[in-house]
């Protein structure tokens, strides 16, 4: 019995042995695949990706797992030329690759900058696994889909006790009411701050100088017409705000697109 179980062992261990994938060089880049096959030709756009990558001396330094968020990249924000873009083109959904390359090659590849404790020349190595390709119109419902659970779970996480406008999707709590103010029709000065949802503060008002809010103003955030529009003068609110209503899509300078954003606003002055 004790013959049998320890051949069944050595089986299993060259049949492992044995069935993994060699070693392949493309340019100056090594890898091995993990997975069952390559998709030639896949079209479409958008990859999610967990990556798993190690310095020269062997110290993991992004482990996207551990995050909690994949990495997503537009192929066509690639360098279609790199080594690296031919290699991970032909990854399907669900396999994965070892690479073994300079830390330029993988971050300038991925349209990218070098992180400071690395040097452009380290050889690093990295795992990835492509977890999902996604259309265009797939990619836009995954971001609104990925947009909500965050907002549900930082409304979650801080204990929110608000109401979510069905329309919208904005989650809002009100902080000061104040059942005699006077409701805001055109115009009103408006107390505000923007922050991300980990707290980083975007925009605010500045002290005695508020906001002077227009219902005509169609450069404003929509999400702000959302809230002055609840509030009555001396009322404040705290709002949980999708990028639909806030930046949008394409974001801007310093806002990525499908952000979505917390917004403090107290209406200081019906004009």
């Amino acid at each position: 019995m004790k013959h049998t179980m320890f051949t069944l062992l050595a089986c299993a261990f060259l049949f492992t042995s044995c069935s993994e994938e060699p070693w392949l060089k493309q340019g100056d880049i090594v890898y091995r695949k993990l997975g069952d096959s390559w998709c030639i030709g896949e079209t479409k756009n958008h990859w999610l990706m967990d990556l798993s990558a190690s310095n020269s001396q062997d110290s993991v330094f992004l482990n996207t797992r551990i995050l909690k968020r994949k990495i997503e990249v537009h192929k066509l924000q690639m360098d279609s030329t790199s080594d690296l873009y031919k290699i991970i083109s032909n990854l399907c959904e669900g396999d994965s690759i070892q690479l073994k390359l300079k830390s330029k090659d993988f971050y300038q590849s991925m349209n990218g900058l070098v992180p400071s404790y690395l040097s452009d020349d380290e050889k690093i190595s990295v795992k990835v696994l492509m977890q999902d390709k996604l259309s265009d119109i797939e990619h836009v419902s995954y971001k609104q889909l990925f947009e909500l659970k965050s907002i549900a779970q930082y409304a979650k996480n801080n204990r929110w006790n608000g109401t979510k406008d069905s329309t919208t999707n904005i989650y809002f709590e009100r902080l000061k009411t104040n059942t005699n103010g006077q409701t805001v029709k055109d115009r009103a000065k408006v107390k505000y701050v923007i922050s991300s949802l980990n707290e980083q503060i975007l925009a605010y008002s500045k002290e005695g100088e508020p906001l002077l809010y227009e219902s005509s103003d169609a450069g404003l955030l929509k999400g702000i017409h959302f809230l002055v529009l609840k509030l009555k003068e001396g009322e404040s609110v705290r709002a949980l705000i999708p990028s639909e209503q806030a930046f949008g899509a394409d974001g801007n300078d310093r806002i990525p697109g499908y952000m979505p954003i917390l917004i403090e606003l107290e209406i200081l002055e019906s004009l």
